[in-house]
């Protein structure tokens, strides 16, 4: 049974984050919610991340590991953590002052998750963009399943941006398609509890170099990635809510969601080739499907574009698809240019 103040666990995972890791620390250490235990893994660090976690000696649980990457590193945090509740919060990003009072009445024993917003920052703190996602307060867990179904997805925020009932990351099994802790535990949470979404920035998501790297070349072979990840986590939800979930209904996993086949036209554009009419047809028809309003025409244009553009228009229209950043930096080059 969980209690009237649940005891939460802040697990935080740390590799090479030296200028991060202590700001990371103080900002949970700071918070005004008393039952809480913070759990920091240095996933064998060859810069100073140890010797900043050690300064926290006596406030903290803390162990050094060999290299062994986030996955195993976030599961050995969670197997020392005693939490009703986890949060696995990233090593450079940060808890807003009063964030875990906000989150504090939602700790219940039908909330299985609750998100929330970030709000992005450089590499020295500074605000360089709108919070995201945008999420409408909720306590239904229907539409989320609603969407998984339709499209193999619901918004959410990176891991910062989650906390979780213990249970959802129990008996998962093998995670062998995966590289970070929550892709099918996120999927899970509204078939086995209350998903609470929160319309308040409760954190701050860090952009940087080091993370920014995932997004700086555009390969196939990345691309291929992706879709082995959605498709794998589609699966390993399939036999989990069949497993945990007697009454519900067994998810079908597609080859034909729009974001597959978003990949694969994009893969496709890498490679130096133009996805046929048939293709893009089928594409526009699986946005159309998935979709509405704003988002809905959004994505048709961007399929349209990656069929009639040449290749290296196709391609930059490719990056700024699967890096975002990319776009505001060309937002500033040209708010710039006419301030001239």
């Amino acid at each position: 049974m969980i209690n009237q103040h649940p005891l939460l666990s802040v697990i935080i995972t740390c590799y090479n984050y030296e200028a991060y890791i202590g700001e990371c620390i103080r900002s949970v250490i700071s918070q005004d919610y008393q039952n809480l235990e913070i759990v920091v893994v240095d996933d064998g660090s060859t810069d100073g991340s140890w010797e900043e976690i050690q300064q926290f000696e006596g406030q903290i649980v803390a162990l050094r590991t060999e290299n062994r990457g986030q996955l195993k590193t976030s599961f050995t945090g969670f197997s020392l953590s005693r939490g009703d509740f986890v949060y696995f919060l990233d090593a450079d990003d940060l808890l807003l002052e009063g964030a875990l009072t906000q989150i504090a009445g939602y700790l219940r024993p039908d909330v299985s998750k609750i998100q929330f917003m970030l709000a992005p920052i450089d590499k020295d703190g500074r605000s360089i963009g709108n919070p995201f996602p945008s999420l409408q307060r909720s306590e239904d867990s229907v539409p989320l399943i609603q969407s998984i179904r339709s499209r193999g997805y619901y918004e959410t925020p990176p891991t910062s941006g989650n906390i979780y009932r213990r249970d959802v990351y129990m008996g998962l099994g093998e995670m062998t398609y995966e590289r970070g802790i929550d892709g099918v535990p996120y999927l899970l949470a509204p078939f086995v509890g209350r998903v609470v979404s929160l319309d308040e920035v409760l954190g701050k998501y860090r952009i940087h170099n080091s993370n920014q790297s995932a997004f700086s070349v555009l390969t196939s072979t990345r691309m291929k990635g992706y879709i082995d990840r959605f498709v794998g986590r589609l699966h390993h939800l399939s036999q989990l809510v069949q497993e945990r979930c007697e009454t519900a209904e067994k998810i079908e996993v597609r080859d034909d969601y729009a974001y597959v086949m978003e990949l694969k036209a994009m893969s496709m554009v890498v490679d130096g080739k133009r996805p046929d009419m048939l293709q893009t047809r089928a594409y526009i028809g699986a946005v159309m499907r998935e979709n509405s309003g704003k988002k809905r025409l959004a994505l048709s244009l961007f399929a349209i574009a990656l069929f009639i553009l040449p290749n290296n228009l196709a391609r930059k229209a490719a990056a700024i698809r699967i890096d975002p950043s990319r776009s505001r930096q060309l937002r500033s080059r040209l708010k710039r240019a006419f301030s001239i």
